[in-house]
């Protein structure tokens, strides 16, 4: 049995159960099946199993049979652990077998391969420090942690809870300190700015021969950045006039506590679509009420917003308008569109000729995402006279987030004829409460027993809105 214990490399093997499964083999050897531990999710059991030896002479190892299966996704472990005993007794009178010898040879070797193997998982000395360090722990100090001394040769007891609570509050501290420390310095890169002599000349110019003293004003309130492409805003351009053009769009710096107050107004300056964004994680939100998020476009020649850093809560700028001329909204109906009897039916729109803000849905045929605000409505639609009069009820409805309503509403009678149209009118100003979604659309309904058409034109069935303040 000598060669049995050659090489082995490891003496444990590892399982899943699957709850049907109730035989696991190993590989390794033992001396007897009391040499065998046996584990479930980490917990040593020692019944409700048998183990069964291999019988070869070279090193079969053996199977562990459980009376109840391991249950799906728990972990089986089987392992060698020998108990400390002698194999065999000599006396002198005796003459040693050299089987039992062989035998005897094996278990100590398999032994001290398994203190090892033991001791390999276990803290020690990197070779290059053993002969100028030693592990020995220090006396019990309750509450301590355990660190290299000063001579780095041995172990000592380091600080205890409240002490590291301390350092992490002086950390905190110290942070704090470097933020302002970033403030006064974006201060007084402004400042220096502001009174160099390259920029705004000199405020004061003493001549003491001749007597003088000349002295200048800083004419320069507000720096001017002019931004025909992308542009990421610098702390230091605190209180810049931005103007952005060519759909370029500016990247808002980190919110911070030691930004708090940045500013800056952007407007735009040739009309084309341009936008303000933040930076990953923050948020703009807009004083009117307006749902926050990521961008905030300028889609409108003119459009002007100051932006101003909330560090006090932090990852968040607030845009507070200044002059914002939209959004406008020009729709049109040009095929026709049947309006069958009985119902009031949603009017579908299948021409966008001016959607500054994209709010137009069509998919719900209305219009969605609207700032709170009001919002001044003007719809005309071309309904066909015939040699019956009809009332017409057109209806505005209103999205409250939960629900519509009709917010708006306006009743007609048609004239009689043939070969002419009748212009159905509904106008008048439309509140978009702050919070959650917003929405519009249009409905018509008539008194016919028929279905009746809305009529084919390129002009004549119209809706425009423009919002006209907050």
């Amino acid at each position: 049995m000598g060669t049995v214990f050659t090489n082995q490399m490891a003496a444990s093997r590892q399982f899943e159960g699957d709850g049907a499964r109730d035989e696991f083999p190993f590989d390794f050897d033992v001396f007897d099946s009391g040499d065998v531990a046996i584990s479930l999710d980490g917990e040593t059991v020692e019944t409700g199993f048998h183990v069964t030896l291999g019988r070869s002479g070279t090193g079969a190892g053996g199977i562990v049979k459980f009376e109840t299966a391991p249950a799906s996704g728990v972990r089986v472990d089987i392992a060698r652990a020998l108990r400390l005993r002698r194999l065999s007794s000599y006396d002198a009178m005796s003459v040693p077998r050299g089987d039992a010898i062989d035998r005897d040879l094996d278990f100590v070797t398999v032994a001290i391969g398994d203190i090892d193997r033991a001791l390999s998982g276990a803290l020690h000395l990197d070779a290059a420090d053993r002969d100028q360090a030693s592990a020995k722990l220090p006396a019990i100090a309750p509450g301590r942690v355990l660190i290299w001394n000063d001579e780095g040769d041995g172990l000592a007891n380091g600080p205890d809870a409240g002490d590291i609570a301390n350092v992490a509050g002086s950390a905190t501290l110290a942070q704090a300190a470097a933020n302002r420390a970033e403030a006064a310095d974006a201060r007084s890169q402004t400042a220096l700015a502001s009174f160099g002599r390259d920029h705004a000349g000199a405020m004061l110019d003493l001549d003491f021969r001749s007597g003088n003293a000349l002295s200048w004003e800083d004419e320069r309130r507000q720096p001017l950045i002019d931004a025909p492409l992308n542009r990421i805003m610098d702390i230091r351009e605190t209180g810049a006039l931005v103007r952005l053009s060519n759909g370029a769009r500016v990247t808002l710096p980190d919110a911070s506590i030691a930004r708090n107050g940045v500013r800056y107004r952007l407007f735009n300056g040739d009309g084309t679509q341009v936008d303000i964004a933040a930076a990953s994680g923050d948020v703009i939100a807009p004083v009117h009420g307006g749902a926050e998020g990521g961008i905030y476009p300028l889609p409108i020649r003119g459009d002007m917003v100051d932006l101003v850093c909330d560090g006090i809560t932090g990852g968040r700028w607030f845009a507070c308008p200044v002059r914002e001329s939209g959004p406008v909204v020009k729709l049109l109906r040009t095929a026709s569109q049947g309006i069958p009897a009985g119902g009031a039916f949603l009017i579908e729109w299948d021409q966008v000729v001016e959607d500054s803000h994209g709010l137009y849905d069509a998919a719900t045929h209305g219009l969605t995402g609207m700032a709170p605000g009001f919002y001044h409505i003007d719809v005309g639609v071309s309904f066909p006279v015939t040699s019956e009069a009809v009332m017409t009820t057109l209806s505005l409805e209103r999205f409250n987030g939960t629900d519509r309503n009709i917010h708006l509403q306006s009743n007609d009678i048609t004239a009689t004829g043939s070969g002419a149209n009748h212009s159905l009118r509904l106008g008048g100003v439309v509140r978009i409460a702050p919070g959650g979604a917003s929405g519009l659309r249009i409905r018509l309904r008539h008194s016919d027993d028929v279905t009746r058409m809305i009529a084919a034109s390129d002009l004549l069935s119209w809706w425009h809105l423009h919002r006209i303040g907050g």
